[in-house]
């Protein structure tokens, strides 16, 4: 109170300039809240827009399709009522559908009000589609589209064209035209400000845009069209968030004054108080603060010691009621050994006291908080939401890695966090401590995060990693390992067209162990280059096996580590395998994780094995970071789709977009293409309606011993 009687006028215009500034940050982000909101809903507009064109287009492939199953040279009759048909069906969205063998326009259906047009010639009448538009549809072989403009029997409207090729050899063009006003009224456009305008900006249709007003447009794709859809915003908006947050200020600054004037009314009593007090319990005070600090307190950095909080969190868990939760950040310095053994000790101890005052001081809502010995931190935060976890744990390494100017040298640090839950992981101290701990070192092991919450799997896989480890070196000599083969099916003719060699650890203690919980420790151990040779042998053994028996044999899949590609002599080694067993090499599938496709160190290697016949197929395609783009440049095969796309088959449009692009470009790519973890008969009618009738999943069969597939093939 002191302070504000000597500067009240500085304190008053400090705060007025803070809220100014704050008001002022959250007006922009309220006026760029509604500029995005209002491109987010143009955009779900432009999807639909490009959703409304291709039900069109739709029935473009289907006139096309059957064009091209019966021929230009059908009964006529034939083709008529298959127009009529085709038009009955689709009549709220179609105005006509015409066929034109040579470009001569034959066929056209409905007659009335497009008799005009009948008997005209699409390659030399320039008033039945835009100027090049005829030519682009015979050259690109593919869908186009031509408008929105004035129709030649009247009208605005769209035509929707595909040209008709057999044999490499034009034979004529399917077209269906679609008046503009059916599209604009399921998109609703009427109602709103929403426009459409050619890349030029030229207006196509919707509601013209008001020049003063601020425009936000998306770009819209339909086949060779490349539109714009834009809205109008005006600025009335801007005055609508202005008014909520001066109506905020104007609070603000009457709560601020009402604030200081008890303020100062109270500072004379409050000064006289803390006067007296503080002459009364300074000496027990000092005693107090010296006892607290050789007892609970760390003498480097002055905050608590494992001892205090110990005692502390016990305390706190105690007295908790049955609704407190409390979560525990255990947290250390990566490589702080490197500075003590470079720098000295002394600047470790340094950088240790610069950090606790800086975490401390971080404004960051803790509880407790206390150094339990050497570079190792723990805060416990009382009800602190499961969400709000990652935040916390970004803010304290935020507050790590700024750089420390430590006796002229500049450090930057690094954290990892272990996280335990009170009471969901348990009820006493010292297993929270201890789950947390091994929570840490858990997250050291982590690429994209550095924080890691525990869960009970994290201490089953602990357990079991010391397990694998201790008899992993053996397991290789004991032949405990054993293949199972997963069947690749051609959905369409039902057939068998390969298989996947999946490994399986056949433990004497533990029994049948998936890959998942040992590959891991494979890697780790330095043993995947064996593994991955043994598991190419006993493929080729198997299939030579199955040979003598008079099975036919199928291509079999095998899937190979980052490291395998490392090994010396890998092209002649695997030949030399597969002379031994008699095999050629086109029997062989080596898959490939998207990473591993992205080192271009192993493109020449990866040549090689194409070169050879060798099949080369990208698994989990488009879960890392790998874009289509990509795809030019692989020198693999095929691409498997991954499970989590085909997961998304029915529930997300994102995930069937995403299939759909892939089996595009896949095709122009000259990629053969199998879907993996297909499991319900939905996923597989998507997959076979969009030309990947190469699947492999439980829908059909899991993954089965060799006697099983022996039987399958018998």
């Amino acid at each position: 109170m002191a302070f504000i009687n000597k500067k009240p006028l500085t304190i008053i215009v400090g705060f007025l300039v803070v809220l100014q500034l704050s008001l002022f940050y959250y007006y922009s982000l309220s006026v760029n809240r509604e500029y995005r909101a209002e491109k987010a809903d143009l955009s779900s507009q432009a999807v639909m827009l490009a959703s409304n064109i291709e039900e069109r287009v739709a029935i473009v492939k289907g006139v096309s399709s059957f064009i091209q199953t019966v021929g230009f040279d059908a009964d006529p009759a034939l083709i008529n009522n298959y127009l009529v048909t085709a038009h009955n069906t689709n009549s709220s969205n179609v105005t006509n559908i015409m066929i034109a063998p040579d470009g001569l326009i034959r066929y056209l259906y409905p007659l009335e009000g497009n008799t005009a047009i009948l008997g005209k010639s699409l390659l030399l009448d320039a008033s039945l589609a835009s100027p090049g538009m005829i030519q682009e549809t015979i050259r690109s072989r593919g869908i186009t589209v031509d408008g929105p403009r004035t129709l030649a029997q009247g009208g605005y409207g769209m035509v929707i064209r595909q040209a008709i090729y057999k044999d490499n050899s034009f034979e004529g063009i399917v077209s269906v035209t679609v008046k503009i006003d059916n599209i604009v009224n399921q998109l609703a456009l009427e109602d709103s400000n929403i426009y459409v305008t050619a890349e030029d900006h030229t207006f196509l249709f919707g509601n013209e845009s008001h020049a003063d007003d601020l425009q936000l447009t998306v770009p819209v794709q339909a086949y060779n069209q490349h539109w714009l859809m834009g809205i109008s915003l005006p600025s009335y908006k801007k005055w609508q968030v202005f008014r909520s947050v001066l109506w905020i200020d104007i609070a603000f600054l009457l709560v601020i004054a009402f604030i200081l004037y008890v303020s100062w009314h109270q500072s004379r009593f409050n000064r006289e108080l803390e006067r007296v007090v503080s002459l009364r319990t300074r000496d027990l005070s000092i005693s107090k603060r010296l006892y607290e600090k050789l007892a609970h307190y760390d003498s480097l950095t002055d905050i608590p010691n494992r001892r205090y909080f110990m005692d502390e969190f016990e305390r706190l868990l105690q007295c908790s009621d049955p609704t407190q939760t409390y979560t525990l950040f255990f947290f250390d310095l990566n490589r702080f050994k490197e500075i003590n053994d470079t720098l000295g000790h002394s600047t470790g101890d340094q950088v240790i006291k610069t950090l606790a005052g800086r975490l401390k001081s971080g404004e960051l809502p803790f509880k407790l908080f206390a150094r339990t010995g050497g570079d190792e931190f723990v805060m416990i935060f009382p009800d602190l939401p499961r969400e709000q976890i990652p935040v916390i744990a970004e803010q304290i390494s935020l507050l790590i890695s700024q750089t420390l100017l430590i006796s002229g040298a500049h450090l930057s640090l690094s954290t990892s966090i272990g996280i335990s839950l009170y009471p969901e992981h348990s009820k006493n101290k010292d297993d929270l401590l201890k789950f947390a701990d091994m929570s840490m070192y858990q997250a050291k092991t982590q690429e994209d995060a550095n924080f890691f919450i525990f869960d009970w799997e994290l201490r089953e896989k602990l357990e079991q990693k010391t397990m694998i480890a201790k008899y992993l070196h053996s397991a290789l000599e004991r032949e405990e390992f054993v293949l199972y083969y997963q069947p690749q099916i051609n959905a369409v003719t039902g057939k068998m067209i390969g298989m996947e060699a999946l490994i399986r650890w056949n433990h004497p203690e533990k029994g049948l162990i998936g890959p998942g919980t040992f590959i891991a420790a494979v890697e780790e151990a330095g043993l995947m280059i064996q593994l991955t040779d043994w598991v190419l042998r006993e493929v080729c053994r198997q299939l030579c096996e199955w040979r003598n028996l008079g099975m036919p044999l199928l291509r079999t899949s095998i899937n190979i580590s980052n490291s395998w590609f490392y090994n010396r002599n890998l092209i002649e080694n695997l030949l030399s395998v597969l002379d031994q067993y008699g095999l050629d090499t086109d029997m062989l599938e080596f898959e490939i994780t998207e990473s591993t496709a992205l080192l271009e160190e192993h493109y020449p290697l990866l040549q090689q094995m194409r070169d050879h016949g060798i099949i080369v197929s990208i698994d989990d395609f488009g879960t890392k970071y790998s874009s289509l783009n990509y795809l030019k440049h692989f020198p693999v095969n095929k691409i498997k789709i991954d499970r989590t796309f085909i997961t998304g088959i029915g529930v997300s449009s994102i995930d069937e977009t995403i299939i759909k692009s892939i089996v595009f470009v896949a095709s122009q790519l000259g990629y053969d293409l199998i879907a993996e973890g297909v499991e319900t008969p939905e996923q597989l009618a998507f997959l076979v309606k969009h030309d990947c009738p190469h699947i492999q999943g439980f829908l059909f069969f899991p993954p089965l011993p060799a006697d099983e597939i022996r039987k399958l093939a018998s």
